[in-house]
């Protein structure tokens, strides 16, 4: 729910905007994914509240420098609740062949480990823009945003399971340390404040007509926050909750072109980001090798990116883009290891691409339309299109498993349809994914040496009815 109010004062309008969102979220899952019980039910609830205010100044009219100025503020609250209940066959599917069978059983079987926790962030930001025309073909656009974050949070844990009164001291002790790793109680609070500054300066250059030239370089930061989780911050292998922020440059150069009075549209673009800090998962040698989330590697990103659209006709609509991305880990070293690499604490994934970041991707597509006159009371068009869309192979974990590798796939859909004019209806038949392809959303291994994945849909059709009051 939002509220927006303008107000125009002649050279500048004032808008006031006031957001709350309320977001609540209680799955229940198998944790084993199988028909055994093993992982009876792992899930996350969450009980989101936010509010949001801003309030801004822009510029009306034309002239020689624009601008928008404003403040802003963030509340936000999470309620969290974690529940992992393993169930009556636990040790057989978690824990390895080698564990003495006594002791697993008792330590795991039946085991219930949940834990709460609450982050709040108070967020605070104060931000400008302009727009300096400095000749009719050049433009300066610059900015900053000096933003203040504060968090605060708790990590609640507790968890119950069977008597292990039956068991010598020896293997009671093993037991114990089989449930310190899937979760034992546990308590502790964190803080963290910080301010950042980000800002960007774009020139762009009326080359042509039908050709604008530009450059960028922009600052930015993806705050830190708490890693409100199952670690220890007490003790020997004590970690700290409290996330850094992500420093991220990014530079860009491109045109964007328009031709045939606007029915052919190209843009080509180039890019490159450093990301400082970046937020991902470590293993810890010095903490008893802990694997934990926290400011661990740098990361760079590059490539290039075109688009084309096309209206070569009323009744034809075409359209393509294609992306190339090299993506890299700059430095990772204290990386966890991929599931098929034992005998190791931790691996150097340094140089190695991205996770979730494909090489190569592309679309294209396109749509014929041709008129129906007067149809339900509306002038009306009839209309077929079709999709076509390629991603190459890409790793879905972190530590960049071999059996977590999603190959390359291609999807092609398609629709025709009727819809009026003024957009007072729309029936659109569909089918998804024609050649009924099969392709990974998620490809992961677990140490158990089962492989699980989330497929994408298969062939698909459907009716969808649209209509605007």
């Amino acid at each position: 729910m939002n509220v927006t109010i303008d107000w125009d004062i002649g050279p500048a309008t004032l808008t006031s905007v006031t957001a709350y969102r309320a977001w609540n979220w209680y799955p229940h899952n198998d944790g084993d994914g199988t028909s055994i019980d093993a992982g009876a039910d792992f899930h996350q609830s969450n009980e989101q509240r936010q509010v949001s205010q801003e309030l801004r100044i822009a510029s009306n009219g034309a002239r020689r420098v624009d601008y928008v100025a404003g403040l802003y503020y963030l509340y936000q609250s999470i309620e969290a609740e974690a529940v992992n209940r393993y169930g009556s066959r636990a040790a057989d599917w978690f824990l390895p062949p080698t564990t003495n069978a006594a002791v697993g059983a008792a330590a795991l079987n039946g085991y219930h480990v949940v834990s709460h926790s609450r982050p709040v962030t108070d967020s605070y930001a104060a931000f400008a823009q302009t727009i300096w025309h400095i000749t009719d073909a050049v433009d300066l656009t610059t900015g900053l945003r000096y933003t203040y974050e504060t968090k605060s949070g708790y990590f609640d844990q507790g968890a119950t399971g069977a008597s292990l009164a039956g068991l010598t001291a020896a293997q009671q002790a093993a037991a114990q340390a089989i449930r310190a790793r899937y979760g034992v109680r546990n308590f502790y609070t964190a803080r963290t404040e910080a301010g950042r500054l980000s800002g960007q300066a774009t020139l762009s250059w009326k080359v042509a007509a039908p050709v604008l030239a530009y450059a960028t370089y922009a600052r930015g930061n993806k705050f830190g926050g708490l890693n409100l989780a199952n670690i220890t911050t007490t003790g020997q292998f004590a970690a700290n909750p409290v996330i850094r922020p992500e420093t991220i440059d990014s530079y860009e150069v491109g045109a964007k072109t328009t031709w045939a009075d606007g029915r052919i549209t190209a843009n080509v673009a180039a890019f490159w980001t450093d990301v400082k800090d970046y937020q991902t998962t470590i293993v810890d040698v010095e903490r008893n090798g802990v694997s934990f989330f926290t400011n661990a590697a740098k990361v760079r990103t590059r490539g290039f990116e075109a688009d084309l659209r096309a209206a070569p006709a009323r009744w034809l609509t075409l359209y393509g883009s294609g992306t190339y991305d090299d993506a890299r880990y700059i430095s990772y070293a204290n990386a966890p290891c991929p599931i098929e690499i034992t005998g190791r604490t931790l691996c150097d994934l340094s140089g190695q691409r991205l996770p979730g970041v494909s090489r190569w991707a592309a679309s294209a597509g396109g749509e014929v339309r041709a008129p129906l006159g007067l149809n339900f009371g509306h002038d009306a068009e009839v209309y077929a299109g079709s999709d076509y869309s390629y991603r190459s192979a890409t790793n879905s974990t972190a530590s960049l498993s071999r059996y977590s590798e999603i190959p390359a796939y291609a999807l092609v859909n398609l629709r025709f349809g009727i819809r009026a004019d003024d957009g007072r209806y729309d029936i659109q038949f569909w089918a998804r994914s024609i050649a009924n392809s099969t392709y990974y959303l998620s490809l992961a291994a677990n140490n158990t040496g089962a492989v699980t994945a989330t497929l994408g849909d298969p062939r698909t059709y459907g009716l969808t009815l649209r209509t605007k009051w």
